[in-house]
């Protein structure tokens, strides 16, 4: 069991954002684009495939009960949608620190026969359980929590600048429909902007326009010939985003305590612990790919070379 958990750490460790930039840098850094034969174009009109539904037959899953807890616990009566989604996206920079994400299995043991849970419900349970991922983590709990809100939330693969300013780094955000409108919202780009516990909310509900100044998602990802043929379908075929027309007036800066880095290896002792004691009572868990590798960049990544 112990080797599992070995490589579901080395796994998603060789996946995700690496480093992005702390300032949005000018349009001349962005990469040349490369001749490419032509490339698939999004279809407006199809349903997004990248948030599976999942409704267990028996009751709400464990990582659905999680996700009820915490919005149970951030939210209150007469909240907006606007007030809901702030409280995700403050909860989520107050309390996660950026490294690897911890216990992603935890929810075999800990649940009663639950289904495979989808890649965003499983990478969303380091940060709802322990306060710590990758972007591609932060990203998946802000969906998570946003879908438990009853708010439209969808995640969104895709590339910001890398912070050595060569080019792009793969990164993941996410776009959601807030009172009636869609806007993109940059969690863990958020957070590596804010000083001295202030967030100031630069990727906070913002437009197309405006995420185009550091981020390419969708068909203008395709359109800039950086991604293979087969990332270009996958990207065509199942992350098709709403237009996101306009920036939501810019939020009054917030000053809120963030919490440290936790003890990494406190916690992983404990995840080990907590699933050899299940298997002491209920035998060996069979062994199971879990669903946790990241859409369109896989495990290497988006390669700059």
């Amino acid at each position: 069991m112990i080797k599992m958990i070995c490589f579901i750490i080395v796994a998603v460790m060789l996946a995700g954002c690496g480093e992005v930039l702390t300032e949005r840098p000018a349009p001349e850094q962005v990469a040349e684009e490369r001749e490419r034969p032509p490339e698939p174009v999004l279809e407006q009109d199809n349903k997004p495939l990248n948030v599976p539904e999942q409704t267990p037959a028996h009751g709400p899953s464990y990582i659905e009960s999680v996700i009820r807890e915490t919005v149970s616990r951030i939210t209150g009566p007469g909240m907006s949608e606007y007030d809901k989604a702030k409280a995700a996206f403050d909860y989520i920079i107050q309390t996660t620190s950026l490294t690897e994400p911890i216990g992603l299995e935890l929810w075999r043991v800990r649940g009663e026969n639950d289904p495979l849970p989808s890649f965003v419900e499983n990478r969303s349970l380091s940060v709802l359980l322990f306060g710590v991922g990758m972007c591609e983590d932060y990203a998946a709990a802000l969906t998570s929590l946003l879908l438990g809100m009853g708010i439209e939330a969808q995640y969104v693969p895709g590339l910001t600048f890398a912070a050595d300013g060569r080019g792009f780094t793969d990164h993941a955000w996410v776009i959601a429909k807030i009172d009636g409108e869609w806007y993109h919202l940059d969690v863990q780009l958020e957070q590596n902007i804010t000083r001295r516990e202030t967030i100031r909310y630069q990727y906070f509900m913002k437009s197309d326009a405006t995420m185009l100044s550091s981020h390419r998602w969708g068909q203008n990802m395709i359109d800039t010939g950086l991604m293979t043929l087969d990332q270009n379908a996958e990207i065509a075929r199942d992350f098709k985003h709403p237009d996101c027309p306009r920036d939501y007036d810019l939020p009054p800066p917030n000053i809120v305590g963030i919490a440290g880095m936790p003890d990494l290896s406190a916690i992983q002792a404990a995840v080990e612990e907590e699933i050899s004691g299940y298997e002491a009572v209920n035998g060996v868990l069979e062994p199971m790919e879990l669903n946790i590798i990241p859409p369109v960049f896989a495990l290497k990544g988006y390669n700059r070379a």
